[in-house]
């Protein structure tokens, strides 16, 4: 069972690796900058991240590993792949490598490094679940994901966009939403921003809305989304 964690405590937990990650590489939060997952899952966590064909149908996105364990891939044309993960091996699915594919590639890498923080920070919650099964797979959602994997999410989304840093970047995107509405639309200025700070940040659309939704920069859904728009930006 998943130990109880708001969001507020997850905060937290983030502000501290957060601090560690700018502490290594000599960054101020006076002048902050975007965090670099794979470098935060590396050089401040300590784990393997790779890049492989991990499924055939593109279900599973990521894999966060705790024990040596075998995992079989069967790609499309019907080859089988075998392969063996390590303890800290964070694994990605490969065809999150396409430069159009960063948002999501980055929060996969959080989400998975997520996993180990928690497990980390109370083995007696996580540790023995996580021992037991040898890895978790990070998969497309369907439906509501567990407490625990709302819990990564959560984790992963502090990670990658900590209110100061959004705040940041809504200084230097000079965002302005004073009625909160935003027009999911070219025409809306402020969704062209809200993209770029997006890009610069390295998360998908979907991520930085609901993160501005949470900090009541937007109010409700975007509205007039065009099927163009989704095809350009994604949702």
């Amino acid at each position: 069972m998943a130990r109880y964690l708001s969001r507020a405590d997850l905060s937290h937990i983030a502000g501290k690796y957060i601090d560690q990650y700018y502490t290594r590489f000599g960054i101020s939060k006076d002048d902050p900058e975007p965090i670099d997952p794979e470098r935060l899952a590396s050089s401040v966590l300590g784990l393997n991240v790779k890049m492989l064909p991990l499924c055939s149908d593109g279900s599973i996105l990521g894999l966060t590993v705790f024990q040596k364990c075998g995992f079989t891939v069967t790609l499309g044309d019907g080859t089988k792949l075998v392969e063996v993960f390590m303890p800290k091996d964070v694994v990605i699915d490969s065809a999150l490598a396409s430069d159009s594919c960063t948002g999501c590639r980055n929060f996969t890498i959080a989400h998975e490094a997520a996993h180990h923080i928690l497990a980390d920070l109370f083995p007696n919650d996580y540790g023995k679940a996580v021992k037991c099964r040898g890895h978790i797979a990070y998969r497309e959602r369907n439906g509501q994901p567990s407490w625990e994997e709302w819990q990564a999410n959560t984790l992963a989304a502090e990670l990658l966009m900590p209110t100061f840093l959004v705040n940041a970047e809504i200084e230097r995107a000079a965002l302005c939403l004073p009625n909160g509405i935003l027009y999911k639309s070219a025409s809306d200025p402020n969704y062209e921003r809200i993209l770029e700070m997006a890009a610069r940040i390295g998360v998908s659309w979907s991520a930085i809305r609901i993160r501005l939704q949470q900090m009541q920069v937007i109010n409700g859904k975007p509205i007039h989304c065009h099927p163009l728009d989704v095809i350009r930006f994604g949702e």
